[in-house]
């Protein structure tokens, strides 16, 4: 009996011999996970100061809407504004404007007496800046806007929220600022400079100005570019 057990082992073997192997334990695959990294910070070339605006590379553009139609857009042509701005520290920064009410830009191409019979304006940009019905530039000479604070809402952008007066009435308004660019030493003014750009709405109505209601919208849109210079002492005299 011997025999016949060796050569059934043998079989055995033979046949496990020509079994093909079973396949290996696939291996759990492993997933790239990308490094995550905080932003870098903004490095910002211009240094904490106060800033006054350059009147001949900015711009102020109130736009309202007409007749349901498109946005008509005026521009105020003298003002001023000053940033006290802080790099470290945006929250503390302030701003102030003053625009002149009587110095609008229309554009109106034609012959604003002729098509307006009976008009004590002499051009529609008069009309605008004196007749009551509009800014009343004579009791109200100024548009002003004083901030009350800055909150950052971006890298480089922030929400300035302030008080604008307009036409004798005071109301809270808050400007989308976007910090646009800086140099550490102006091309021509050799100091520092920084560039803004605003844009916001106010509604009309809360400033007492209803007249048109229906023809023109009340959302009043505004936009507002500018470059600033850093403001620096006079050298003390010799």
């Amino acid at each position: 009996m011997k025999p016949l057990f060796a050569g059934a082992s043998l079989i055995i073997l033979a046949l496990a011999a020509c079994s093909p192997a079973p396949a290996p334990e696939a291996a759990t695959p492993t997933i790239a996970t990308a490094e995550i990294t905080a932003p870098a910070p903004i490095t910002i070339a211009a240094p904490a100061g106060d800033y006054a605006v350059d009147p001949t590379h900015a711009s102020v553009e109130f736009k309202l809407h007409h007749l349901g139609l498109s946005y008509y857009g005026l521009k105020f042509r003298t003002y001023d504004a000053t940033v006290s701005f802080d790099p470290a520290n945006i929250a503390a920064s302030k701003v102030s404007a003053t625009i002149k009410a009587s110095d609008i830009l229309a554009g109106y191409p034609a012959d604003y007496v002729t098509n307006h019979p009976g008009t004590k304006f002499k051009s529609w940009e008069d009309d605008l800046a004196n007749s009551t019905n509009f800014l009343d530039a004579k009791q109200f000479p100024t548009i002003t806007f004083v901030s009350t604070s800055v909150e950052p809402s971006g890298e480089r952008s922030a929400k300035v929220t302030g008080d604008l007066s307009l036409k004798g009435v005071t109301k809270p308004v808050t400007l989308d600022v976007t910090f646009s660019g800086e140099t550490a030493s102006h091309p021509f003014g050799k100091v520092p400079a920084i560039g803004f750009s605003a844009t916001g709405s106010f509604n009309r109505a809360d400033f007492g100005l209803t007249y048109l209601a229906g023809m023109i919208g009340d959302d009043v849109k505004f936009e507002i570019e500018g470059d600033f210079i850093q403001k620096v002492a006079p050298a003390p005299a010799q």
